[in-house]
């Protein structure tokens, strides 16, 4: 071993594997180009600025912007072209842009904005076959569309308390923090469109709004003080305990505390006329933001802007509806350890989050109709719901953690009336996000939702993006070693 080699840092490794992705970019997918003839490719090379230059602009350059969150930005023509291999290599591989659901999910509002039309990749692909040579400039990022505030609404817009510089303990490239913002509300709302202003864009990754009632914000005063600095770590969920919904399981995992997601690129996120989340006067609003360190540690005071409707627009109740599934995943091959043990598993929950935690394991066995005393781990984890009065699908949404491979929720599997309501073929924990159907599933009593998600705990091998490598038996969990399988449906009843 010789002293004076240079070892390289986790960002550096990074820079040199996205510097390795554009070299092989450049080679890799020329092949794969020169054999493919998309019937929508256009006959000659397109044109850089005609043809080219605007889907970047459209879909693209949301995110590769100068203090962005994408790592690089596609603002100018020789950045663009430099790149061709790589973009064209994301493109074919349909990793970019980043649109998680696959093609057996169906129709989401605002899809046409965040994904490649067949047109659109075919030109991407053939001016990168040509050699990625511009004919002019490119063009500049578009402005964000303004909030639509309707007839009887007005906008909120609530910034966290204070000012956060994103931290993690070392090796960790991501920070989840919870922030509480108080809209001062002197009376009921119902929350219509919710949207986020990142402080410092080039970190923010995505974010969650959970509503946390009166009773429960003495909770959260807690956590916040127990933690230097604003807000407090909050990976899986908020951290806050069952509480505003009536007092069971039940009702909470019928009408959860979940108002909206957003990631960059996302538009305002507004619900179909006429409908809106419940904000009762006393309750509060938890901000819970993914930080992406791979680009930095830049301080960060972001700000949620709701538009809101008062309770007198009569606007249809959309509750949110969990759909949680077992997690039990044991050791992989050759793994060892005693975590490996789920009774050691269980006890380390309960050591971690309280001895209730430890409950939770069980509870998902026997509400999902399976046995808590004869446990069976696999990969695959399943449950059914049934519905039990007139329920219209709004939207829908998945989570799973770090070892999550793919997720799906059908309604009524198995059956001549199945229909699937969200695929996710290629998980990634990075780009979870809520989805509004283009047309509402009427769903009628005796209807059945299921939600079955698949892991892989073969990805504790690299330990890549945060994922530990201890071995362990993986349970269901808030923690970073811990895993969920979540379904979540917006919907209105009656």
């Amino acid at each position: 071993m010789t002293p004076s080699v240079h070892r390289p840092g986790k960002r550096e490794a990074a820079r040199a594997a996205l510097a390795l992705g554009a070299a092989l970019g450049l080679a890799l997918p020329l092949a794969a180009l020169a054999a493919s003839r998309d019937a929508d490719a256009p006959s000659a090379p397109p044109s850089f600025t005609r043809d080219v230059a605007p889907v970047i602009q459209q879909k693209c350059a949301g995110c590769h912007r100068i203090g962005g969150v994408a790592p690089f930005p596609l603002e100018s023509a020789r950045a663009i072209s430099s790149r061709a291999g790589m973009i064209a290599s994301a493109v074919q591989a349909r990793l970019m842009p980043p649109w998680p659901p696959g093609p057996r999910s169906p129709a989401f509002d605002g899809e046409a904005e965040r994904t490649l039309t067949a047109r659109e990749r075919a030109t991407i692909l053939a001016w990168a076959k040509a050699g990625g040579r511009v004919d002019g400039p490119a063009l500049e990022p578009r402005p964000q569309e303004p909030v639509d505030v309707r007839e009887g609404e007005s906008m909120l817009e609530l910034a966290m308390p204070s000012a956060y510089r994103p931290r993690a303990a070392k090796g960790v490239t991501d920070d989840y923090r919870c922030f509480v913002l108080d809209a001062k509300l002197s009376g009921d709302v119902s929350v219509t469109s919710a949207r986020i202003r990142p402080g410092a864009s080039k970190v923010v990754h995505h974010v969650i709004l959970f509503r946390i009632s009166a009773a429960q914000v003495a909770e959260a005063a807690r956590l916040d003080a127990a933690s230097s600095g604003p807000g407090w770590t909050c990976f899986g969920g908020t951290g806050i305990g069952v509480g505003g919904s009536g007092g069971s399981v039940q009702a909470a995992l019928n009408d959860s505390n979940w108002i909206a997601g957003w990631a960059p690129g996302s538009s305002g996120g507004r619900l179909p006329e006429g409908n809106g989340v419940p904000l009762p006067a006393g309750s509060r609003i938890v901000m819970q933001v993914h930080y992406n360190l791979l680009n930095g540690k830049a301080p960060d005071r972001s700000r949620a802007v709701l538009t809101v409707a008062p309770a007198s627009a009569g606007l249809a109740r959309v509750q949110t509806v969990l759909l949680p599934a077992p997690v039990e995943l044991a050791c992989g091959k050759g793994e060892k350890g005693p975590l490996c043990n789920r009774t050691e598993a269980l006890f380390d929950l309960s050591r971690k989050y309280g001895s209730t935690a430890a409950f939770v394991p069980a509870g998902l066995l026997l509400l999902c109709g399976r046995s808590a005393s004869s446990v069976s781990p696999s990969p695959v984890s399943r449950c059914d719901r049934r519905i039990d009065t007139p329920t219209k699908i709004l939207g829908v949404a998945g989570h799973m953690h770090l070892l999550g491979a793919s997720i799906r929720l059908e309604l009524n599997p198995g059956t001549p009336r199945s229909r699937v309501l969200l695929d996710i073929p290629r998980w990634d924990f990075h780009w979870q996000s809520s989805y509004t159907f283009v047309d509402a599933v009427q769903t009628k009593p005796g209807d059945v939702v299921r939600v079955t998600c698949r892991h892989d705990v073969s990805r504790r091998a690299h330990g890549m993006h945060g994922v530990p490598k201890k071995p362990r038996y993986i349970l269901w969990g808030e923690g970073t070693t811990d895993e969920m399988c979540l379904g979540l449906l917006q919907v209105t009843r009656g």
